[in-house]
């Protein structure tokens, strides 16, 4: 059920951004699920429940946009040894 609050930031965005409401909608829900991703792959993380490619991969990322991600966010981030490991092998394959 959406409010009457919400019925009218929908209208005022729309007119704002210069779309219909329709629209306005569509993108607020991709941007919406992108944030959300986002913020459960660090939750994840923080957590120890998801390795790093693992939380890059869940919130959409390649590694490199998530060590930015995680910049921004203030994360530490710990590569663990067998992820290297796995990443060493990916590697050699490559030869």
């Amino acid at each position: 059920m959406v409010s009457e609050i919400e019925r009218r930031e929908v209208s005022e965005l729309a007119s704002l951004l210069g779309v219909n409401k329709e629209e306005t909608l569509r993108l607020a829900l991709r941007e919406g699920i992108h944030e959300l991703r986002i913020r459960k792959a660090i939750e994840l993380y923080v957590s120890g429940k998801a390795s790093v490619r693992q939380a890059a991969r869940f919130a959409g990322f390649d590694l490199a946009d998530w060590f930015a991600i995680a910049r921004e966010k203030n994360l530490m981030v710990q590569i663990r040894p067998e992820e290297l490991e796995e990443d060493v092998e990916a590697l050699q394959e490559l030869k």
